[in-house]
């Protein structure tokens, strides 16, 4: 059995053709049938025969996916704002469409496509069926990390912007398998023999065996949760830190209006009646700027309550400033601290240190929940969104939901 394969977090080599000895993408999984397109970010190879199919759309559905994101920041977000979250284990990744003038829907692009009949074999519990889907980041020219090897888990409708029209596009939603490494026979294999399940069986990881009977191992990194200044705050003369001054402009009512309204936009927050978030009368606030409530998903249903600040800042946020939030958290409470600016190196080892159920956003989490939301076009914040979030500057009456250890 060849040894070639990827390991999460190393290098290789992409010369773009199956020519160059050295590729280490385009000829390492070139087989009889040829091997992947030289281009686009969704690529896929198709089983040379008898591969699964999508009754539905009666598309093949790929031996396997491709995925590339280019120009990935230390921030983990590009232009296209792909998402790579190691904390959670999961990537949201934008599908194919571009503006074509009238000849293509957004599921008629080849990538999107071929994600369209992978989800639906998925909706229909056929796993054991579903191709793996392996991720790459490009941060510089001829080179691709490897960012792990992944599971279709989601896929839904939304928008993005391309040459200034608005798009329906995919926005599909990854999960990270717990795996260091990815052999490549295996996706070799799955090309030319369309028995899926008996080459998994032979040649996949433990853990895509697993995910094809509904078992989902996500990798999780653990890492410091003590972040420098530069990973807090945009690049300088960055689109980021364009969309920060924007942000910095506003006046502190507008600002807490802004960040109710970001919660919002927070990945994976239930819609509809499961979450709630309400600004604090201007009088008699306590200092809590807004507060609300999660809740967990049916069957678990819990409600978690949380009080948060919105602080326009230009310098570090110290110690003291955090610990009025904390002084105001009730029993079973938690805390959201929202900042233009960055947190002290003191104040995130406190928080660690006392396990204070804080979460602590800098100005650059504050752009990249926008990014994630679709909510910035040309390195500005979108206009209609902005004019929504600041349409109550003057608050919200707190009706109906009152966290007890405030009032």
């Amino acid at each position: 059995m060849n040894e070639e394969f990827w390991r999460v977090g190393h290098e290789y080599r992409d010369k773009a053709g199956v020519k160059f000895e050295d590729d280490e993408l385009l000829r390492w999984l070139n087989t009889t049938a040829g091997t992947i397109a030289n281009s686009g970010g969704i690529r896929f190879k198709d089983p040379i025969e008898n591969g699964p199919v999508d009754y539905e759309t009666g598309r093949a559905v790929p031996a396997y996916f491709v995925l590339i994101t280019r120009d990935m920041s230390a921030q983990h977000h590009n232009p296209w704002d792909d998402i790579v979250d190691e904390a959670s284990g999961n990537i949201y990744y934008w599908g194919d469409a571009k503006y074509s003038g009238r000849e293509k829907l957004f599921n008629q692009f080849p990538g999107n496509a071929r994600i369209e009949a992978t989800n639906n074999l998925r909706l229909e519990g056929r796993l054991d069926e579903l191709p793996p889907i392996l991720h790459f980041s490009k941060q510089r020219s001829g080179w691709l990390r490897f960012n792990g090897l992944c599971a279709l888990s989601d896929v839904r409708h939304s928008w993005f912007e391309d040459k200034g029209k608005p798009i329906k596009n995919f926005r599909i939603l990854l999960s990270i398998l717990d795996t260091e490494t990815v052999p490549v026979e295996w996706l070799r294999q799955r090309v030319l023999f369309g028995n899926v399940r008996g080459v998994d069986k032979k040649y996949a990881p433990d853990v895509w065996r697993k995910a094809g009977k509904g078992k989902v191992d996500r990798r999780q990194v653990w890492s410091s949760k003590v972040r420098s200044k530069q990973q807090q705050m945009p690049e300088p003369g960055s689109d980021d830190e364009r969309v920060l001054s924007e942000i910095s402009t506003l006046a502190p009512a507008e600002f807490e209006a802004f960040v109710v309204a970001l919660i919002d936009k927070l990945p994976d927050i239930v819609p509809g009646l499961e979450h709630r978030v309400v600004r604090t009368r201007r009088a008699g606030d306590h200092g809590i700027d807004f507060f609300g409530m999660f809740k967990m998903p049916y069957p678990i249903g819990y409600e978690i309550e949380f009080l948060g600040e919105a602080k326009r800042y230009k310098t570090a946020i110290t110690p003291d400033q955090v610990s009025r939030l904390v002084a105001r958290l009730g029993r079973g409470q938690y805390g959201l601290y929202f900042t233009t600016s960055w947190y002290s190196e003191q104040t995130q080892r406190e928080i660690e240190a006392d396990r204070y159920p804080v979460r602590l956003f800098s100005g650059q989490d504050i752009v990249n929940i926008l990014r994630a939301g679709d909510c910035i076009s040309g390195g500005r914040i979108r206009r209609e969104w902005k004019e929504l979030a600041l349409a109550d500057v003057e608050g919200a009456k707190a009706d109906g939901l009152r966290p007890s250890s405030i009032w």
